[in-house]
Parts: structure tokens; sequence; C-alpha cells
């Protein structure tokens, strides 16, 4: 019988293991979801000063003339 209920207990714990292991999955299907959105925040942020950037470089900024 001792054996019986160590198989049963095992088996409880596998159970237990493999609940830990599902939501362990679903929180890190949520990071990578948020990391996902971070990236691509980042490079439009990245782009927005590539672009300014360009336009700099283009267009140098000049002091206004002075009034006689």
């Amino acid at each position: 019988m001792g054996a019986l209920a160590d198989a049963i207990a095992v088996l409880k714990d596998v159970l237990a293991m493999r609940g830990d292991l599902d939501r362990l999955t679903r929180n890190v299907d949520k990071l990578a979801a948020v990391a996902d959105d971070l990236d691509r925040r980042l490079i439009r942020i990245e782009t927005m000063v590539e672009i300014a950037a360009a336009k700099r470089a283009t267009h140098p900024a000049r002091l206004p003339k002075k009034s006689p």
C-alpha cells in the first residue's frame, strides 16, 4: 500500500508542476508580447531621431540677421 500511496503522491506533484508550467508559459507569452511592443516603439523613436537628424543636416540652424 505504501508504494501505491507514493505513486499517487508523485502523480499529484507532477500535476501541480504541470499547472505551474502552464502558468509560466502564459507569463512568458505576455512578456514576449510586451517586448515586441517595446521593440516596435523603440524603432519608431529611432526613426524619428534619424529623420530629425537628416533634416538638420540639410538645413543647418541659423541665427536671425541683426536689425540695423
